[in-house]
């Protein structure tokens, strides 16, 4: 407990004053990200790990850090909406965005910034949406990239190795629908979130599922497990390796709850945390019976973009401010204001 309390004074004084294939891809030319002299504590006594909170900005991808809130760097964007996720293993941040011959994505390395790899998907768009980690995703089990993308009026989920970025394979194609992908442990899930749909795709085969509601929010646990919500708090269940029905949650309903939109998160490998909005005025943290965390939100302050894990904290943003909670003691401040929209892309254990 004397560690855990040095370790957060610590953090409040260092913030003091900083608060069928697809057609062959193409590869992109290669540009560096954008370098920031800072001054990183690295350590902090043990008091937390030295995590980097990715948000998304209209003309860039900024990498700030927890323990001093500095930007590392950033990432410049080209134009459109941009989509982040996190390879944990190979530390990598993957950032696609649109250009004017495609979809481009590229990889970077969390601790420095460094482009990896790029690869464009030609005629490819960026799908337009209000989280910055809705249509790009990434299974930690091979490390394989998956993105969603339009193709003309119809969508598609294409399959890319991480390190090279090379294409592998159309997972799913010629699809009407499709807003949010996820990928775990070998199973891949496409949600047509205003029908309440749900398409998995996973060794073995897959299947077609229906929640009775629309969606605003869905996350995977590590092994596969997983939860989808809507905006009254309804929730339904897919168990690891289940292809049977839905199993729905009523826990949180009960409760006369609002889900936040992307207002789910995998919680490390055991759980997940809900952002709601109730009537309290300030962020707090509650724990339900059943184990359920809830993060509690004013209705004037909803975050937009939805929340993202990683202990001990959860990331969220308000207008144009990038902000963390504790998810046990309930504290949290402003890490940054990037000056105009922000929306939390990912974060990593770097």
């Amino acid at each position: 407990m004397r560690r855990l309390l040095m370790g957060a004074v610590l953090l409040i004084l260092a913030c003091e004053g900083a608060a069928t294939l697809p057609a062959p891809s193409q590869p992109s030319a290669v540009t560096s990200s954008t370098p920031i002299p800072h001054i990183d504590v690295y350590d902090m006594m043990g008091g937390f790990p030295p995590t980097t909170f990715f948000v998304v900005t209209p003309d860039s991808v900024k990498a700030l850090a927890l323990l001093n809130h500095t930007t590392k760097y950033t990432i410049p964007l080209d134009k459109g909406d941009a989509q982040v996720a996190i390879a944990p293993v190979s530390q990598r941040v993957y950032v696609m965005d649109q250009t004017s011959t495609g979809a481009r994505l590229r990889s970077f390395d969390v601790a420095t910034g460094a482009e990896r790899a790029s690869r464009v998907m030609p005629q490819a768009t960026v799908l337009p949406s209000d989280s910055a980690h809705a249509t790009l995703a990434v299974d930690a089990s091979t490390g394989d990239v998956f993105a969603l993308v339009g193709q003309g009026a119809l969508r598609a989920i294409e399959q890319f190795d991480g390190y090279t970025l090379a294409p592998m394979r159309r997972v799913l194609g010629d699809l009407r629908c499709g807003d949010r992908v996820v990928a775990a442990a070998g199973r891949l899930v496409l949600a047509c979130m205003d029908e309440g749909g749900l398409v998995t795709s996973e060794p073995g085969g897959g299947g077609k599922f229906r929640a009775d509601a629309a969606l605003v929010a869905l996350a995977m646990l590590p092994d596969g497990t997983l939860m989808a919500g809507s905006a009254d708090a309804r929730l339904w269940r897919l168990a690891k390796g289940s292809s049977s029905q839905l199993e729905r949650i009523d826990a949180l309903k009960e409760r006369g709850t609002s889900l936040l939109r992307d207002g789910i998160a995998s919680h490390g490998d055991c759980c997940f945390v809900f952002g709601v909005a109730e009537s309290v005025t300030n962020p707090q943290v509650r724990v339900l019976t059943g184990g359920y965390t809830l993060l509690l939100f004013p209705e004037t302050q909803r975050p937009r973009g939805g929340i993202l894990v990683e202990p001990p904290f959860a990331y969220y943003a308000v207008g144009s401010q990038a902000r963390h909670i504790d998810i046990q003691q309930g504290f949290g401040e402003m890490m940054a204001d990037v000056g105009g929209r922000a929306l939390p892309g990912a974060v990593a254990d770097r």
